[in-house]
């Protein structure tokens, strides 16, 4: 995919105004180009921004061409490959070689645990701060909430921006997206099923699988009319590491796994977009009715907390 960009700035805005054209800095021949993408409000007149995102143009084969923010604002950042993994890193940081390490070992061993190929290779970006990270990929204002900490993945071209200033090394939900599309790719899986594979497999907002869980159950106990129909429909808001969708539908897939391996994961997976579609695929699997899969749900959700608990006590 040429444009690193384009799922970004290309969501039915109409407005893309060029804010700035001029010389690069030391880099020849090479114009940076600054565009904002906003709409107007009607009523108030103010600017509502979706992006403001740099690329750049540049001379090839005597024509002016558009090229990507990415290789030219990262070229001094420190480049260390490690297995299948390169990580590319600022380079004021302290790179964690066995945290690395680990991180590209869970790329074979989650392929081969799926039954696919590894990846031939993934770039990994990462900063201490998600906007950092993104700001070197181009873009320089996106919305994305009041955490720094996160990631997001481009599985087309194996790459991952990661911002974590205590697991910048070993955030691997964002690499789950990309050893996983194989597996996914001849189904039309909803997203929420989607992203709950990746926190079941990877963790999500820097914690573990296990370590999610006792933030959730303490949610579902102080909202015990939540169900997984409206969580899939509306799932509520993150709130700093607990995203109830993710932590939800990651609670799903292992029940899933547990009752019936890789094939109840396939057929998860393709059972499609609806959210009646998806728990009744689960119901079928699970052996019980979709009355009952709620309760099933909610008292897995505490016997994996209670699992953590009693794994941190034990330590």
């Amino acid at each position: 995919m040429a444009d690193l960009l384009c799922g970004y700035v290309y969501q039915g805005f109409s407005r893309f105004t060029v804010v700035h054209l001029g010389p690069a800095v030391g880099l020849d021949s090479t114009y940076v180009i600054r565009t904002l993408v906003a709409s107007v409000s009607d009523s108030a007149k103010d600017v509502q921004p979706l992006a403001l995102f740099r690329v750049y143009a540049t001379r090839e084969q005597g024509r002016w061409v558009l090229a990507n923010a990415l290789p030219r604002l990262t070229k001094n950042w420190n480049h260390e490959t490690i297995g299948r993994v390169r990580f590319v890193f600022p380079r004021t940081h302290r790179f964690a070689r066995p945290r690395a390490a680990a991180t590209s070992a869970f790329v074979d061993s989650l392929a081969a645990a799926f039954e696919i190929p590894a990846p031939p290779s993934i770039d990994y970006y990462f900063t201490d701060d998600l906007i950092k990270t993104l700001s070197a990929a181009g873009l320089e204002f996106f919305p994305i909430g009041a955490d720094t900490v996160g990631g997001r993945a481009n599985v087309i071209d194996r790459l991952v921006f990661v911002g974590s200033s205590s697991h910048g090394e070993e955030y691997r939900h964002e690499l789950a997206h990309v050893v996983l599309e194989p597996f996914l790719a001849p189904f039309k899986t909803t997203g929420l099923v989607r992203e709950g594979l990746m926190t079941w497999t990877s963790g999500s907002a820097g914690l573990t699988f296990n370590q999610l869980m006792p933030a959730l159950k303490g949610y579902l106990d102080t909202h015990p009319d939540l169900t997984l129909e409206r969580i899939l429909t509306d799932p509520p808001s993150r709130m700093g590491t607990l995203d109830v969708g993710y932590d939800g539908l990651a609670v799903l897939c292992k029940m899933v796994y547990d009752a019936g391996g890789l094939a109840a994961i396939r057929e998860l997976a393709g059972a499609g977009r609806e959210p009646r579609e998806v728990l009744g695929a689960a119901a079928r699997i699970l052996g019980v009715s979709e009355s009952q899969l709620d309760q099933l749900w909610r008292l897995r959700v505490a016997d994996l907390a209670l699992d953590d608990r009693q794994r941190l006590t034990s330590q």
